[in-house]
């Protein structure tokens, strides 16, 4: 081979001979330069890529930071199941279930409540076929709910013994100081007629301690069923309503649980008989029954509900009336709440007052429910 070469070369003229050697060192040159381009470019990328992993470095620390300062227990999950990260208070919330011989991770997504913990349970997907499990610490929240509750109904029982001791004691006064009179008298058509008025102070008090038991605990009696037509006629009946002074409207044929309603129309009834001050009021009843709910509405011409009351007549003690104690209303309420319905003060066409009477639907039997009586109660 080296002999071959020889041979070429000295058949070849210097003239060929240093053109060739030229032509090697251009080629020599430019592959030079080449691989210092090569080599410069390798920096820059060297240099990117540094910055590249510095700034995914910090963006890595940076989303650490975030979960691990958030409130939300957060663990990653593959595609296998396998836990591959999970944030501080994940690791907290796990570690005490863990005490109390759970596993939050096998559990289905939702509010999960035991005596010691309470957990809002969800489940994201990702798009690697993975999954994120978010756990978020309801204790306190719940604990604090239950405070707010108590100390509602604290409230709420501090105002309904002030308005019981304030419709009690108006009699007893009377009762008080018709027995001084009776005590001071020897005349026995006088000491007649202080009885008689100590026997109507205490009539009052015990109505309204009846009333006052009916509306702590309704009671689940009478319980036939009737048309609303029948219904609204029979209180009407009781409350000196004339049959002139009402009309209907509706689907009358459906049928509702008889005794208890019919407590509430002849309380609503009542009263707009006495706010209007005359029997010629007029009242209307309309009845529009679907699937969903039955709606009874009442409404009549009076002189209708002070605005600024609003609500509020609906809650015990809460009354226009001069002789009234207020727990008319607040009785229908409760009745309504024992038979899953409700009653609201609603807006009439008319000026006067109007109510709202809701019941189960066609596909729901109108019968006291047990759980519904209870929580009744408790609230």
């Amino acid at each position: 081979m080296a002999g071959q070469v020889s041979s070429s070369l000295a058949g070849m003229s210097e003239t060929d001979l240093r053109q060739g050697f030229e032509t090697f060192v251009d080629a020599a040159c430019r592959l030079e330069d080449s691989y210092r381009e090569l080599k410069s470019r390798a920096a820059k990328i060297d240099l990117e890529l540094a910055a590249s992993n510095a700034k995914l470095a910090a963006t890595l620390r940076e989303r650490e930071a975030v979960f691990s300062a958030m409130p939300v227990g957060v663990v990653a999950f593959d595609a296998a199941e396998q836990s591959s990260w999970s944030n501080p208070e994940a690791d907290r919330l796990l570690a005490l279930a863990s005490e109390n011989g759970l596993r939050l991770g096998d559990m289905e997504p939702g509010l999960f409540e035991s005596s010691k913990l309470a957990v809002n349970i969800n489940r994201v997907p990702l798009p690697d076929g993975g999954s994120l499990l978010l756990l978020e610490d309801r204790s306190k929240l719940l604990r604090l709910e239950r405070e707010v509750h108590r100390l509602d109904r604290l409230a709420g029982l501090s105002e309904l013994a002030l308005g019981v001791a304030h419709e009690i004691k108006n009699p007893l006064n009377g009762v008080v100081g018709f027995a001084s009179l009776l005590e001071r008298s020897e005349d026995p058509a006088v000491m007649k007629r202080f009885s008689q008025k100590i026997l109507q102070g205490l009539a009052q008090v015990d109505e309204i301690v009846k009333a006052m038991l009916e509306f702590a605990r309704p009671q689940a009696k009478g319980m036939a069923m009737a048309s609303l037509a029948s219904i609204i006629r029979e209180a009407a009946s009781h409350a000196g309503l004339s049959a002139g002074h009402l009309s209907l409207a509706g689907d009358l044929e459906t049928e509702a649980q008889s005794f208890a309603l019919v407590r509430v129309l002849t309380n609503l009834f009542r009263n707009s008989l006495e706010a209007a001050g005359s029997s010629s009021v007029k009242i209307s009843v309309r009845v529009e029954t679907a699937v969903e709910a039955t709606q009874v509405l009442v409404s009549d011409d009076g002189p209708g509900i002070d605005p600024e009351l609003g609500d509020r007549i609906f809650e015990p003690f809460v009354s226009t009336k001069e002789r009234g104690h207020g727990l008319g209303l607040a009785l229908s309420c409760r009745v309504l709440s024992f038979l899953g319905g409700s009653v609201e003060l609603a807006e009439g066409e008319a000026s006067g007052a109007c109510f709202r009477i809701q019941l189960p639907g066609l596909s729901t039997s109108i019968l006291p429910n047990p759980q519904l009586a209870e929580r009744a109660v408790d609230d």
